[in-house]
């Protein structure tokens, strides 16, 4: 049996083979967000400018512009909880409980719009409601694990 002590000498030298490749990950999906985020913005102007050229009504586009501009914010969120990963070497949970805020008044936004809309009819009209209702719920629900979070944290 061997001692804590008598420690392979192979050890060290695994443990930091292990945090380069840990930084290496992080940093390459730090860059990959950095895509997503620039691909999120050039998507949004262009659709700005493909709604107002094909004259696309004024809640149309804001939908879509106020839809893409949460989806950068939910980019942003990961990149600052990515940020915070490295240098902490923890995992925090409230930004999290805030990406996923973010995600339902997203999804609220896009399924109000698809309501107002109308044309979904029967089953499809009950699902929207259905889906609306849980996401209804979801917010109350986040917010209050944000909140608890929050309280939770020493003085």
């Amino acid at each position: 049996m061997e001692l804590p002590s008598e420690r392979p000498r192979y050890e060290p030298l695994i443990s930091r083979g292990l945090v380069s490749f840990e930084l290496f990950l992080y940093v390459a999906v730090g860059v990959l967000l950095a895509v997503a985020a620039a691909f999120i913005l050039v998507g949004t102007v262009s659709g700005f400018v493909r709604e107002l050229h094909h004259g696309g009504g004024a809640v149309n586009t804001a939908v879509l512009v106020l839809d893409r501009v949460l989806l950068a914010l939910i980019v942003a969120e990961l990149v600052y909880t990515l940020r915070f990963v490295i240098r902490t070497h923890e995992i925090a949970v409230e930004p999290f409980l805030y990406i996923g805020l973010i995600a339902v008044v997203r999804r609220i936004l896009v399924v109000t719009a698809e309501f107002e809309r109308g044309t979904q009819a029967g089953r499809a009209t009950t699902n929207l409601l259905l889906e609306f209702g849980v996401l209804g719920l979801l917010v109350p629900g986040l917010a209050s694990a944000v909140w608890l979070v929050r309280r939770s944290r020493p003085a």
